[in-house]
């Protein structure tokens, strides 16, 4: 690939210069008394433009930009989108929302905007520094979030422990980092992955340095063990930033360790090295799925469940991360790649829509508690059928796109041909039944119990907007999902 100088990569990053010109508008409005909501709307209109700057400014080819710090290809160009779309939706949920205040409304946008552009360039990392500074830039931002109600008791509690369990995973992270810079003496992955193919004798200190590496990863993505913050933070956290925390951060992670492992591992030939890795993910796959879905059983707070749920779904999408040839030794395709990607853009679409009508409950009824969902389905059968649809996708039943990205998948595990990638689909099979138990109970909650109160909850109309955006492509995906596998394809291009 090219290596471009700073003058010749400010192209590359358009679409996160107009992020940062929102973010100050939104700052400026935000000091303003009168216009502290209209920073929603610049904030939307902001990622608009981004998004139609980032259309424009997708790579013909694979650049290495600013001096080999970012690559500007079809990953970081997809994932940014991914990204964009997130926060937009986002935006929506809060200006919608009841539970943040209006004063502040520009510090929503102001951070939802910067940790969004810190994820682009997670996506893009090439460089330990590079990565590092975007995992931390997102991390802080994020504890600001957690706390924003800051009356809140559980708020303030989710923002402590995030930071107490980010700072400790940073440090585990960094000092994995510090072990590749001595082996390589450079900063660049690419610089470390050519040590590694040529010097086999530091393959101990490698597969220790880069387990330290994915710890910190495993936090950014709440895979077990560095799951603990998530189901206090996912409860603490208002219910907009909650969605956020759920799909965003967890994209940029999973982003980063794709591409840790591309630039890094690829065509390694330490033996040990793939081998540990292979068992290291492959545990922490099967723990995370068993972990998130077996804790996610006698929740009451719907929240929390989610929460659960979504370290179950890290331990899926880890899956497909053992199968990169990286991590194989060269003998795989890239078949996992594109898995991870799909599912992340189902998991976008579903777990936004589920948390979007957690959001409209809490919004109503100040509680994020099951019985609060009670004869949902009477009272605003729109909204409870279409959380019905997102959790039956969750779940993974078909015709919805749940089924499609959990296909693939376990497509990608099992065409493995091994004995280790067979338990490890066996049990992700088998989480997948056990998730049907929980996600039921809601269902149950909303539809065949009956309450004593039975008051009309009524949204307003443009929820049914945004709802539909959501549950549409959760339907139309799990039947038509060519412009999937199309972007997927293009994420390695």
């Amino acid at each position: 690939m090219d290596t471009l100088s700073n003058k010749e990569s400010l192209r590359f990053v358009v679409p996160e210069a107009v992020l940062a010109l929102t973010v100050l508008v939104a700052m400026g409005l935000g000091a303003l008394s009168s216009g502290r909501k209209s920073a929603y709307v610049a904030g939307i209109v902001g990622l608009c433009i981004a998004i139609f700057t980032a259309l424009l400014a997708f790579p013909e080819k694979a650049v290495f930009a600013f001096r080999g710090h970012f690559v500007a290809d079809g990953m970081t160009a997809v994932f940014r989108f991914l990204f964009f779309g997130c926060a937009l939706f986002t935006l929506v949920f809060a200006y919608l929302s009841k539970e943040i205040d209006e004063r502040d409304a520009a510090d929503v946008v102001v951070l939802v905007l910067a940790s969004t552009i810190g994820m682009s360039f997670m996506a893009g990392a090439s460089d330990m520094v590079t990565m590092y500074i975007a995992m931390e830039f997102v991390g802080i931002l994020s504890y600001v979030l957690a706390g924003l109600k800051r009356e809140s008791r559980l708020s303030s509690e989710a923002a402590l422990k995030y930071v107490i369990f980010g700072a400790a995973a940073s440090g585990v992270a960094l000092f994995g980092l510090s072990y590749l810079f001595g082996i390589a003496g450079d900063t660049s992955l690419v610089a470390v992955r050519e040590v590694l193919q040529k010097e086999k004798g530091f393959g101990p200190i490698a597969l220790l340095a880069i387990v330290m590496v994915f710890a910190g990863l495993f936090y950014k993505t709440a895979l077990a063990p560095m799951h603990m913050w998530c189901p206090d933070v996912y409860q603490g956290a208002p219910t907009p930033i909650t969605a956020f925390f759920s799909v965003g951060p967890k994209a940029a992670g999973f982003a980063l360790l794709l591409r840790f492992c591309v630039l890094t591992l690829e065509g390694t030939n330490v033996a040990m090295l793939s081998k540990g890795l292979m068992l290291v993910l492959g545990i922490v796959s099967m723990v995370s799925m068993t972990l998130g879905n077996l804790a996610a059983f006698n929740q009451r707070s719907v929240k929390r469940l989610l929460a659960y749920s979504s370290i179950a779904h890290a331990g899926y999408m880890a899956m497909g991360v053992t199968t990169l040839p990286a991590i194989m030794g060269g003998s795989a395709d890239f078949v996992g790649f594109r898995a991870v990607f799909l599912y992340l853009v189902v998991y976008l679409f579903m777990n936004l829509g589920a948390f979007f009508v957690v959001s409209l409950v809490v919004s109503k009824m100040e509680s994020d508690d099951i019985t609060q969902f009670t004869a949902l389905g009477q009272r605003e059968p729109f909204s409870a059928s279409v959380l019905g649809l997102f959790l039956f996708s969750l779940a993974g039943i078909p015709p919805t796109a749940g089924f499609i990205g959990k296909f693939y998948l376990f497509y990608a595990v099992i065409a493995q041909h091994e004995a280790f990638y067979y338990v490890l689909a066996f049990v992700g099979i088998l989480n997948s039944f056990i998730s049907l138990f929980y996600y039921a109970r809601i269902l149950k909650v909303m539809f065949l119990d009956r309450s004593a109160d039975y008051t009309e909850v009524r949204f307003p109309v443009m929820t049914v907007v945004v709802l539909l955006l959501l549950a549409i492509p959760t339907l139309l995906f799990g039947i038509y999902f060519s412009p999937l596998l199309e972007a997927s394809a293009k994420v390695l291009g």
